[in-house]
């Protein structure tokens, strides 16, 4: 196995700072090694690493139900867990093709989540998708609920 080294120069002052790598690599692990900063500590909110593990993506959940509860500012949503899937994106909006709010679970945690976060009086459309190390499934049927 052949180990690449790339030091990325340049100052980083901003605050979420972005790095593109002039060409693609394969990498199976990311090691940040500190060099040097101009203060008294180094303080790491997070580093993103963007890419894809070269696999089949996840396939769509299926059996997603959504039911309002009597106080309408809640929905009860559930959905049939998908083989492989590292986690669900649920999403929903007031149009279908507006499904911009969004609630992401794990797939350790239950297929099931209290959404806490409509208004009375007004229609949602909501839909799942299911994604991996390889990439986001596309959307499940998306459903109406008044």
């Amino acid at each position: 196995m052949e180990l690449k080294s790339i030091k990325l120069t340049g100052r980083i002052a901003p605050s979420n700072a972005y790095f593109e790598l002039a060409n693609p690599i394969k990498a199976r692990f990311v090691r940040y090694v500190h060099g040097h900063v101009g203060a008294a500590n180094l303080a790491i909110s997070d580093i993103r690493i963007f890419g894809n593990a070269g696999g089949k993506i996840v396939k769509p959940p299926k059996d997603l139900v959504v039911k309002r509860d009597t106080d309408e500012r809640n929905a009860f949503v559930t959905w049939q867990k998908v083989k492989g899937a590292v986690g669900y994106n649920i999403r929903w909006g007031i149009k279908p093709d507006r499904l911009h709010l969004n609630y992401q679970i794990f797939a350790d945690e239950p297929n099931a989540k209290e959404i806490r976060a409509l208004n009375k009086g007004v229609s949602y459309y909501f839909a799942i998708e299911a994604f991996d190390e390889n990439g986001i499934s596309g959307l499940s049927k998306i459903i109406e609920v008044k």
